[in-house]
């Protein structure tokens, strides 16, 4: 499955698999316990974190971002503002091959062309 974080585009086996095998390395605790909002704060502190220390997160953080929002929420894409409330949407899976595609060929991909219409 695929799933938009921000700018990138991140394939994500078994979301709820994957979540159940590194939650501990993730460090959400047990995801059983969280709600969808638990969840996104949790996300939420991981990416400002990561942009106050300006550190990129690796593909391996995003996939278990990505694998917690998913299983939590059901959406495929979700956006972090440096500051407000988290955005998701679901996008078909078309859109997001077509993201992918597009990164992959170098073409840059301007936020305002996904969110303003997604969410």
């Amino acid at each position: 499955m695929l799933f938009l974080l921000n700018d990138r585009i991140i394939e994500v086996d078994a979301p709820e698999v994957r979540l159940s095998r590194r939650w501990k390395t993730l460090g959400c605790g047990d995801p059983r316990a969280m709600m969808a909002r638990d969840a996104l704060d949790f996300a939420k502190a991981v990416v400002d974190s990561s942009r106050a220390n300006q550190i990129e997160l690796d593909v391996e953080e995003m996939g278990d971002l990505a694998a917690l929002i998913i299983s939590k929420t059901g959406a495929n894409a979700a956006l972090f503002l440096d500051s407000g409330e988290p955005r998701l949407t679901l996008l078909p899976e078309g859109i997001l091959a077509s993201l992918a595609e597009r990164l992959e060929q170098g073409q840059a991909m301007a936020m305002e062309e996904i969110w303003p219409k997604a969410a």
